[in-house]
């Protein structure tokens, strides 16, 4: 890529700047990737060109600085009341802006492998279903490169980093830090920083990064406050009504679910040898933070109390009782009349798009059943397949062991899991504490690093569910 080097006299926006930065930090780390794939050094145009993007860079700085400055000095002006506030320019255009530089900046992370095409998918999505500013405004701060920079400096050295901060990276940090706490989130005087958009777990898990079978096949949802709040309903029932008669009341019982969020943390220790040895530590960090809030939240939406956690589909199913519950037909034994008897419990509206799930016990025993001439009963289960519908293993429910005692001992659910919600709070927080002490209150050489989210659950509509329970008395 080469430019032009006769430019506009027009001073760019911040927006324009700072999108001509990325275009320009992008254009940089393709030339010298490829003189170092091809093991040879800069020719003389690359060279060029390198001296040229660095002094446009110093040149966009200034001008971003001066921009920044100009804002600075307008808020201050309306803040204090010198000047006043009014609103002349559409909201659509001035929400447009700054989505605009959202979704430039995504591109240029999704080109850098930054983050992949499905996770840039997931913020655009998350900005098309925000009522107000805030996921909006979370993405434009959480994704900006220099925020991400400096969290990184932040990262390597959470005493001194901030002192290597660029004035861009100094900006976006402080816009972070407001941006934190109007989200009532950890800030850096707490000694936690928002995670970086390209490291947030709810983006990489809800973009379809999720090992979770409850997550993958449930209702996923996005929130940026403390709880979300949707209607459910059973059902409006139809009906024929002749000429000029007048209809029946069909009004159907609305119910108004609330899922709060719940905190989830993980902590993980790491030497100081491992951060200077590894370029990369970062990501792989994040890599085992999440799968630690993925394998919690597993267990909670199969099981979790709703008590300080999410509240998980078998605890909501056993609480309900029958005819959500359903019981075998001979006690204490699982038979293929018993598959057949599971999905017809289940009411038609919610047949079409209904899944199950189970123990992987459980889809080796259902796999074994045979007609009294020796062949399979079901051997559609090869293909992940049961009677039609898909089957999704789910290691957090119970197997079936009739040798264990236990009175509530759900093996297999069948249901429409839309109506299982799972709710992703953005704006998770990551700590790095500088030193751990050991046992003698000395230093071990090693650091740690604390990643906190928070995450909620819950059945929206009982109905749309039916489980097997097999309790056992031995």
């Amino acid at each position: 890529m080469r430019r032009n080097k006769n430019r506009a006299t027009r001073t760019p926006s911040l927006a324009e700047i700072r999108h001509e930065l990325d275009e320009l930090k992008i254009e940089a780390s393709e030339i010298i990737e490829d003189a170092k794939t091809e093991h040879r050094d800069l020719d003389d145009e690359e060279d060029e060109r390198v001296v040229e993007i660095t002094e446009r860079v110093v040149e966009l700085r200034d001008l971003e600085e001066k921009a920044l400055e100009k804002q600075a000095n307008l808020r201050s002006l309306v803040d204090s009341g010198a000047i006043e506030h009014t609103s002349s320019t559409p909201t659509a255009t001035r929400g447009n802006t700054e989505r605009d530089i959202v979704l430039r900046n995504l591109d240029a992370d999704v080109k850098r492998k930054v983050i992949t095409e499905a996770e840039a998918g997931t913020v655009e999505s998350l900005m098309r279903g925000d009522e107000g500013s805030t996921a909006t405004r979370y993405a434009r701060i959480a994704g900006d490169p220099d925020y991400r920079s400096a969290f990184v400096k932040l990262y390597r050295d959470p005493v001194g980093g901030h002192r290597e901060f660029t004035n861009a990276e100094a900006n976006a940090f402080r816009s972070a830090q407001t941006l934190s706490r109007a989200m009532n989130e950890g800030t850096g005087s707490q000694g936690g920083y928002l995670v970086p958009l390209s490291l947030d777990p709810h983006i990489i898990l809800t973009s379809g990064g999720s090992v979770n079978p409850i997550r993958a096949i449930a209702k996923n949802v996005t929130i940026t406050g403390q709880a979300w709040r949707g209607v459910s309903s059973a059902g409006v029932t139809a009906e024929w009504t002749p000429e000029a008669t007048e209809m029946a009341d069909a009004s159907p019982t609305i119910a108004n679910p609330v899922i709060p969020v719940h905190k989830a943390d993980a902590f993980i220790p790491f030497s100081w040898e491992v951060e200077q040895d590894s370029a990369a530590l970062l990501d792989e960090l994040r890599t085992l933070l999440v799968d630690g809030i993925e394998q919690l939240t597993a267990t909670a939406f199969a099981t979790g109390t709703g008590t300080g956690q999410p509240r998980g589909v078998v605890t909501a199913l056993v609480a309900a009782g029958a005819p959500y519950i359903v019981t075998p037909g001979v006690a204490e034994t699982l038979t293929a009349s018993d598959v057949y008897g599971l999905q017809g419990a289940l009411p038609s509206r919610f047949q079409p798009n209904a899944q199950w799930t189970g123990n992987l016990s459980t889809i080796g025993r259902v796999r074994q059943f045979e007609t009294a001439n020796g062949a399979t009963v079901f051997p559609e289960l090869a293909n992940g397949v049961l009677l039609g519908r898909k089957f999704n293993e789910m290691s957090t429910l119970d197997g079936f062991n009739p040798a264990v005692t236990d009175a509530s001992n759900v093996v297999l659910i069948y249901g429409d899991w839309s109506n299982y919600v799972v709710v992703n709070r953005i704006g998770t927080t990551l700590e790095i504490i500088p030193n751990l002490i050991g046992a003698n209150r000395r230093p071990t050489g090693q650091r740690g690093a604390v990643m906190y989210t928070r995450v909620g659950g819950d059945v929206v509509n009982t109905n749309g569910f039916r489980a097997l329970n097999i309790a056992t008395t031995a």
